[in-house]
């Protein structure tokens, strides 16, 4: 329902009901387009409940790192380039931990697994691409996943058939593939997480340069 409309002879807001602007009286036929309710300002919530917006959209660059809040919306560029993503957009669901907690992967592997998963924080970003980009990863991921699946069938394989040798180089294959796509899917490296911030690093620098300077919690 429409509440006000907008004078299009001298931009006087008037009240629905009314018939000619209270300024100039021009007739409401000739007003041009009503004016509608602005969206809320803020952050809103599942519940209806608006939150204040962050200052500068909640994305700032702090020397080569970008920092954002949780809810913000990451331009429609790519992060390696700055170049046009197209709406190409991947989603990435990012977690971080203290790093001191890497010390217990040497002591016990399993409290390690148990505790980080416990004590990450965690975030989801929609990070853009451009085609290029988007493209040289998806090629890239491709490569890791027939390097993992023939370094993994092949170093069975020689090691059934006792070529040791073969089964070490194929293993290397194998582990070599895991850290591939693991570097390769994550796109940009999170530096850290906590309840309301997220630290990105491995961003373009003119990409960066679009933001603000991050000036510190207030």
């Amino acid at each position: 329902m429409t509440t006000s409309w907008k004078c299009a002879e001298c931009g006087l807001v008037n009240f629905a009901d009314a018939a000619n602007c209270k300024r100039c009286g021009a007739a409401v036929a000739t007003a041009g387009v009503p004016v509608q309710p602005p969206p809320p300002a803020g952050i809103v919530l599942e519940d209806g409940y608006v939150l204040p917006p962050p200052p500068s959209g909640g994305i700032w660059r702090d020397n080569a790192t970008l920092v954002m809040v949780k809810e913000a919306l990451l331009p429609n560029r790519c992060v390696k380039c700055n170049e046009s993503a197209q709406s190409v957009r991947v989603r990435r669901r990012l977690s971080w931990h203290r790093p001191v907690l890497y010390l217990l992967i040497f002591v016990a592997l399993l409290v390690y697994f148990i505790l980080s998963a416990v004590l990450s924080k965690r975030a989801i970003v929609y990070i853009g691409l451009c085609p290029e980009h988007f493209q040289r990863r998806r090629k890239n991921l491709i490569i890791g996943v027939i390097l993992l699946v023939a370094g993994f069938i092949g170093t069975i394989v020689a090691f059934a058939n006792e070529y040791a040798m073969i089964g070490l180089l194929l293993l290397a294959v194998f582990l070599f593939a895991m850290v591939w796509l693991i570097v390769i899917s994550r796109i940009v490296t999170v530096k850290k997480i906590d309840d309301r911030l997220i630290w990105l690093n491995g961003i373009n620098s003119s990409y960066l340069a679009q933001f603000p300077p991050w000036q510190g919690y207030e």
